[in-house]
Parts: structure tokens; sequence; C-alpha cells
């Protein structure tokens, strides 16, 4: 017994001895942030509407562990993501009381490509619009020839085989793309292609492509971005019934300088579909990033409080908050203009005039304009805090078709502290 004892001391040494040279390098970083909203009249009647005001939080922590030059693991979590102030740690909030570890991947750098694999970013691409920043299952290949980049994907989005006692074998959704990218001095550009083999109705299959050009050029002094979303092939709602998927949405904006203000002009539309009787299915799913008006476009990750943004029951144009503006779609105009007064803060204003791509028998597509105002604050390396009051003059399409309802305007004022590291 007394070697054996010795035996163990003497390999724990040598062990002890090596960690060092086993020691991986290991980055932190992430955010914290506490922010604010307070909605005026979300119903948009101010006779039975009522004001709603909370405040929510979420702690994220990305650590990455470098094992030597050539690999190493990403891992995200978040804490508190959404978690309101004033709730309990259970009931609606039990789920975001706990650490939710949300990404881990390796990268392996070969010499002929750099692979990464495991759970990671998936659904972003290109710039922001079109966009819906979460997380998903992937095998990943990149090839870096500056200045081209060539990137293929495999992504399983659902696995029907791993659901205990589903019955259910192959009723999966497996996506595939591509993509080839050019980035080179005032230009940046690309374009994604997928495929998509959606089985998990057990009784028809979904197959569909889909097609995403971006491009950020510069012409003179005028900065130009735009993307493209086109998505065509099979969508199928019941054995009886297929319909050709053929759905479009696009952005386009121009900016440059005006004296001391940065200022831009863009116009997205996103297609809708309200007609169920015919065989095309055209309405383009909304997305969550991009939300360039507070009212319109924005979101809240905190689900007891998407009835910020209901608007009369409706919805507004993002994904996270929509209840039937997504088969609406919508064209939205706007003008923005950013100015720093000083080093540290940033003013900017955004006025939008929306309207739904397509629209029920009887109802108006002018879905308003909304007028923007923020400001940005570094109030020290790391802390910034940044403040947006929106005001919505709401047109006839919240009456939903019909004309006897009362519609009346609404504002908003969101704010939120951040710290990075």
């Amino acid at each position: 017994m007394k070697r054996l004892t010795v035996i163990a001391v003497a390999i724990a040494a040598v062990m002890f001895c090596a960690i060092p040279a086993m020691a991986v390098d290991v980055d932190f970083s992430g955010s914290y942030y506490v922010r604010g909203f307070y909605a005026d009249n979300t119903d948009l009647n101010d006779n039975s509407g009522a004001s709603d005001a909370f405040m929510d939080m979420r702690l994220r922590l990305q650590t990455v562990f470098q094992v030597n030059d050539t690999l190493k693991l990403t891992t995200r979590f978040d804490a508190m993501d959404g978690k309101e102030w004033g709730t309990a740690d259970d009931g609606e909030n039990a789920n975001k009381d706990n650490i939710d570890f949300d990404r881990a991947y390796l990268t392996a750098n070969f010499d002929m490509f750099d692979l990464d694999v495991g759970r990671m970013s998936i659904g972003t691409y290109g710039t922001t619009f079109l966009d819906s920043g979460s997380d998903g299952d992937r095998i990943k290949l990149v090839k870096n020839m500056d200045p081209y980049t060539l990137m293929f994907i495999y992504q399983k989005s659902t696995e029907a085989d791993a659901v205990s006692g589903s019955g259910a074998a192959d009723e999966d959704k497996d996506v595939y793309l591509a993509s080839v990218k050019y980035k080179d001095e005032g230009v940046d550009t690309g374009i994604l292609i997928g495929y998509t083999s959606d089985k998990t109705d057990s009784s028809f299959d979904r197959t569909y492509c889909s097609f995403n050009p971006y491009v950020r050029t510069s012409i003179g002094p005028v900065n130009l971005v735009g993307e493209l979303g086109w998505i065509t092939g099979d969508y199928i709602d019941s054995p009886a019934t297929q319909e050709d998927y053929s759905a479009v949405a696009y952005h386009l904006n121009a900016s440059g300088d005006v004296g001391p203000a940065e200022v831009s002009l863009g116009y997205a539309f996103s297609s809708g579909d309200v007609n169920t009787t015919d065989n095309d299915h055209e309405n383009y799913p909304l997305v969550t990033d991009w939300q360039p008006l507070l009212i319109l476009t924005g979101r809240t990750a905190a689900a007891s409080s998407k009835h910020v943004f209901d608007l009369g029951g409706v919805g507004n144009f993002n994904s996270e908050n929509m209840t039937g503006t997504d088969t609406y779609g919508y064209k939205i105009y706007y003008g923005t203009v950013v100015f720093s007064p000083m080093e540290n803060v940033t003013l900017n204003g955004i006025i939008g005039v929306a309207n739904a791509d397509e629209v029920a028998t009887g109802w108006d597509d002018d879905a308003g304009t909304e007028y923007d105002i923020g400001v940005t604050v570094k109030l020290m390396d790391n802390l910034t805090y940044k403040a947006t009051l929106g005001y919505l003059d709401a047109g006839d399409f919240w009456k939903q078709g019909t004309p006897a309802t009362t519609v009346d305007n609404t504002y908003m004022l969101f704010h939120q502290l951040t710290v990075t590291f």
C-alpha cells in the first residue's frame, strides 16, 4: 500500500510539473447591459391604451481557449438574458435566471482551409439587413485566398431522430450553404447561396434555394450599401397544397458627409403575401437584427415584454414581435443624420415612412411615419450610455380594415447602459 502511495505521489508530482507546458491561453470578452423601455398607448387607442414600462438586463461572456497555434475552442454563455427587474427568480423568468451556454465550437487551422465544428453563430451574412443572429449546429469550411474568401457550410436545423419517443426517422431540416466574398480597397461584396431540405412534417417535404448577395462600396464621397434576399422553390402547407416559393427582400442605402454631419437615405422592401387561394408563397420571413426605427422595427429579448411593440395587437415589422405583420411585408423609406458635437457624444435622428407591401381586403397599407432622436455617450472607456425617443404618427393600416376604429399615435423611450470587456 505504501509503495502504491509513493507511486501515486510521484505521478502527481510529474503531472504538476507538466501543467505549465500543457496550459492553454484563455481569452475572455463579453458585455453586460441594463436597459429600460417606456411605451405609451401600445394598442394605439387612447381610450383604452395604457403606458408600459420595464427594465431588464443581460450578462454575456465569451471564452476562447487557444490550445495551440492552429487549434482553439470557443464558448459563449448568457446569464439573466431578458431578466426583468422586480421579478422573482421563478415563474415566467425561471429560464432567465440560469446560465445558458449557447455556443461551443472548435476551430482548426489546416494548411488548405479552416474548419469550424459545433454550435456557433448562424443567420448573419453581408450587412445587418436580413440578419437574425442566433445559434445553430454547423460544420464550416473556410478558404482564404486574399482578396477572396470561400465558405462551405452544412447546418443541422432540426433532428427528429433525437426526439425520444417521436417514432420519426429522417424528419429533419438540413441546410447547405456556399459563399464567395471579395474584399479589397473600397469594395466589400459577396453572395451566399443556400439549399434547404425540410422534412420536419412526415406527410410532405419542402425544398427551396436562397440567394443573398450584398455589396459595400464608395463612389467618390458617397458610400453605398445594398443587400438582396431571394427565396425560390417548393413551399408545401399540406400534402394537397403545393405552392411556388418566390419571396424577395432588399435594402439600399447611400450615405455621405454634409459638413460636420453624416447623412443617409435608404429604402427597404420585404415582400408580403395575403392571398391564400393562389399557388404562390411570396412573403419573405421578417428578420430580427435590422431595426433602424425604434417602434416600427424594434425588438426586445424579454418574452413577457413583447407587448410594448404590439401596436394594436398586430405587432411591428420585426420577427421577434410579429403577430400578423409577417404576411404583409413592408416598404420603408428613411433618412438619417448623425452628428458628434464633442468627442464622446454622438447625436442621431431618423425619419421613416412605412407601408405594408400587401394588405387584406379593406385594409389600408399606410403604417405611418416615425420620428426618432437619440444620443450615445461614452461615459468612460468601455462604458456607454445611449437613449432613443421615438414617436409614431400611426397610419390607417393599424385600423385592420375597420374604418370606424380610432387609431392614435404613440411614443416610446429606450435607454441602455453597457459595459464591454
